[in-house]
């Protein structure tokens, strides 16, 4: 926890967004979901992919492309995402708060989809998931 803080976000050789140090990032401006692309050797995460359709069955608008750091300090949300943080909004980034400084609807929204999505209880989600039985 250097500086106050919980997590650290890990930048491009060129300066821009790549994601956490264990999860991928999304930022919500205007609406609009936006994660750096792959192409910005950033990890093809599990649930980074769960989050992209989560957004589309949404009708969450989605883009991939690169994101400069000075846009975390305008954005609306942001949060990080992985097997191990699941869906984790930020509340600030370097000192900064990020939107109110509180969860956004977005991430309420995908977080609330996600945890009934692993949990089997949306029908549209079945194919995440395996139900394991109980042996006799």
């Amino acid at each position: 926890m250097l500086n106050g803080f919980e997590e650290a976000i890990v930048l491009t050789g060129d300066g821009h967004v790549a994601e956490g140090s264990a999860e991928n990032l999304f930022m919500v401006r205007d609406g609009v979901l936006i994660t750096p692309p792959v192409t910005d050797d950033i990890l093809e995460g599990i649930t980074r992919a769960g989050v992209i359709e989560i957004a589309a069955h949404l009708g969450i608008p989605v883009k991939e492309r690169q994101i400069d750091r000075s846009e975390l300090y305008m954005c609306d949300e942001v949060f990080l995402c992985g097997t191990g943080a699941q869906i984790s909004p930020v509340a600030s980034v370097d000192h900064r708060p990020v939107g109110d400084g509180r969860v956004g609807p977005i991430a309420r929204q995908i977080g609330k989809t996600y945890f009934d999505a692993v949990r089997g209880k949306l029908p549209e989600f079945r194919h995440w998931v395996t139900p394991v039985y109980k042996g006799e």
